[in-house]
């Protein structure tokens, strides 16, 4: 059985447990290996891994999905992480970026400096698609289709607006089980249509069972939003499910569960345990 623990989220999926700006995952898989997907902004995903009974001591490794700080804030903290695991990555999720807005303060990006001191020694960098374990991949250098929705718009690589930042270390991690495949997103900065794409490619006649994380889909068109209900449709397998989090956006929400149900989609939520 796979099993998914959501430790940090934007919201909680009941009483008890602590949210931020960020997404964490604890997943585990039939082998009996536990990975860790980011590791939000602070020691949050620490602290509800606690509340949860989950001890995060020897983990198999972590999986960072980009660079962002919400997303490897946490690694500040990873001297309490016995075991020393490995963290996954692209390698540029070094790049140090900006967010820049009209009217706006500038908002620093990139992992944290002591994230950066702890996690370099145990960096093992990814590209493309990789085998991380048993049934467990990571993609990575997401091709994207010109003209195609990808959130990347008011990130660069200077503090001044200047050198649009293409967020190139977006990655996804895919899950294979007996039902189907589960996708699990940090941000999809690719573009979730072009990951739902490459996921298929790579997979050849296989179906997705389930979706979660962030996708970034708030912003989206009404076009854009269509096209991502659309390629779930047809990609999706028999007992799909959705768990929109993080950066999702409710309007997503509310337009997969027009196009699903009620039941097969629901907000992630820190705390919320997922078995597949």
């Amino acid at each position: 059985m796979l099993r998914l623990s959501i430790l940090c989220d934007d919201t909680v999926a009941s009483g008890g447990y602590l949210t931020e700006h960020g997404v964490s995952m604890l997943i585990e898989l039939p082998n009996g290996h536990r990975w860790l997907l980011d590791t939000g902004t602070t020691d949050i995903f620490l602290r509800n891994a606690q509340r949860m009974g989950e001890n995060l001591d020897g983990l198999t490794g972590i999986v960072i999905s980009h660079g962002h700080e919400d997303h490897t804030g946490g690694l500040t903290f990873y001297p309490r992480l016995k075991g020393s695991p490995p963290v996954y990555g692209h390698p540029y999720i070094w790049h140090k970026q900006y967010e820049v807005a009209k009217g706006e303060p500038v908002r620093v990006l990139g992992m944290p400096c002591l994230s950066r001191r702890y996690a370099d020694p145990a960096f093992r960098p990814v590209r493309n698609t990789s085998a991380l374990d048993d049934d467990l991949y990571f993609l990575t250098d997401i091709p994207r289709e010109p003209g195609s929705y990808a959130p990347v718009e008011g990130k660069y690589f200077n503090e001044d607006g200047t050198g649009p930042c293409p967020i190139l270390d977006d990655g996804t991690l895919v899950a294979r089980t007996s039902r189907g495949l589960v996708a699990l997103f940090g941000c999809a900065h690719a573009g979730y249509v072009n990951i739902l794409t490459a996921i298929r490619k790579t997979f050849p006649g296989e179906r997705l069972l389930s979706v979660a994380g962030g996708l970034h889909l708030g912003r989206a068109s009404d076009k854009v939003m269509a096209e991502a209900v659309a390629h779930t449709a047809a990609f999706k397998a028999e007992g799909f499910t959705f768990y929109g989090g993080h950066c999702t956006g409710g309007k997503t929400i509310g337009r997969f569960r027009e196009a699903f149900g009620d039941g097969e989609v629901k907000t992630l939520g820190a705390g919320r345990v997922i078995a597949f």
